[in-house]
Parts: structure tokens; sequence; C-alpha cells
């Protein structure tokens, strides 16, 4: 007997933000940063200043290699698909082989 999968997709826009302040004259922060960096992505960071740069630009460029959870503060999740109505559903019709016999 053949099998069939129904299946509905619903794909949303959720807005995640993760954030940290940071003072560009603070040695220990920028130390610290550089540390978190170095066991979270495993990069060499031989390239940045031992000292805390003045250049905000610089320490944004260690932020970026952060992964997200690492940053100090969360903030809620703003779905915002749904918030504005615009969850999209898609729903397939799929044969005992995974493909896609139907959709809409």
């Amino acid at each position: 007997m053949p099998k069939f999968k129904a299946k509905q997709d619903l794909y949303q826009t959720v807005i995640q933000s993760f954030w940290e302040e940071f003072d560009t004259e603070d040695q220990d922060q920028w130390e610290a940063l550089k540390s978190r960096v170095e066991q979270s992505s495993g990069e060499d960071l031989e390239e940045y200043p031992d000292e805390a740069p003045s250049d905000p630009s610089v320490w944004f460029e260690l932020y970026k290699m952060l992964y997200h959870i690492e940053y100090e503060n969360y903030e809620d999740d703003d779905w915002f698909s749904d918030r504005k109505g615009t969850t999209e559903h898609v729903y397939q019709l799929e044969d005992g082989n995974g493909d896609v016999i139907d959709s809409a």
C-alpha cells in the first residue's frame, strides 16, 4: 500500500536581540572580550592590540566573532511576522520517497 505525507510548514520571522555595552577605555573589559572570543570561536587574535583600542570598530570586529548567546544581554524574541500577520503557510503532499507531488 503506498504511503503519503501531508505536511504544513510555517515560515515566520523572529528577531532576537543580543547586546553588550562596552567602554573603549576599560582594559579589563577588552581583555575579557578577547578571551571570550578566543574560547568561543577558536580564533587567533594575535593581530589585535594588547591595550584596549580607542577605536570602537576594533571592538566591534571581535563582537562579530562572538557567538550570539555569549553576549551579556538578551531581549525577548519579537515574532515579527506574527505581529504583522504575515506568517506564511506552505502545504505539501509528499509521496513515500519524499517527493512533493502537490503543494499549495
